[in-house]
């Protein structure tokens, strides 16, 4: 194919997968370690959290899987790794910052989303528009889109936080696809010369 013919193919492309497209959820990741802690701490816990918010951006959906880290208090006989609370904290990467969401100690999930499942090691809960610890989901929506956001387990044996996580934003297919298609025009450009 010529140069001629690609290159209009390739603009037509990138206007089409770069249009803004509105109303969509956002997901966000979060991968929980005692690395991450301020300051760190050594732990063999572990977990993954993924968060939707959806598309009006009133409700950030929260799916938490961890592994070390007892939920209830019955699933080991150590009492020392007994979950005795979690939230989401407002600060950017190793810096500490204040509970912004409590799901337990304290529990901000006015309406009853909050679900813990102990034997799976999972929890559920979402924070709604006008739900938070002395702030609001609306409050906090720029600092949430902007990384600055994370989520803290903590436990009798580190009762500043055990494993913790930043919530950061999961790529936009849309834009790996730009990426590549980008990558791909200096390939072919790169062959042309």
């Amino acid at each position: 194919m010529s140069y001629r013919v690609f290159a209009p193919l390739v603009a037509l492309l990138i206007v089409v997968v770069s249009a803004p497209v509105h109303a969509l959820p956002i997901t966000f990741t979060a991968t929980l370690s005692g690395d991450q802690e301020a300051p760190p701490v050594t732990t063999a816990a572990s977990g993954m959290a993924t968060l939707t918010l959806n598309d009006a951006q009133t409700r950030l959906e929260i799916l938490v899987r961890l592994s070390g880290l007892d939920l209830d208090g019955s699933q080991t006989l150590d009492p020392n790794d007994d979950v005795v609370a979690m939230h989401i904290h407002a600060a950017p990467p190793l810096t500490n910052g204040g509970v912004v969401f409590g799901l337990m100690g304290p529990n901000n999930d006015l309406n009853g989303d909050l679900a813990i499942d102990p034997i799976a090691g999972t929890v559920f809960s979402a924070w709604d528009l006008l739900e938070g610890n002395n702030t609001t989901l609306s409050d906090q929506l720029s600092a949430l889109l902007q990384g600055k956001l994370y989520l803290n387990f903590h436990t009798l044996r580190k009762p500043a936080g055990e494993v913790r996580g930043q919530i950061v934003t999961v790529p936009e297919p849309g834009s790996l696809l730009l990426l590549g298609l980008g990558l791909l025009g200096l390939v072919v450009a790169r062959r042309r010369r």
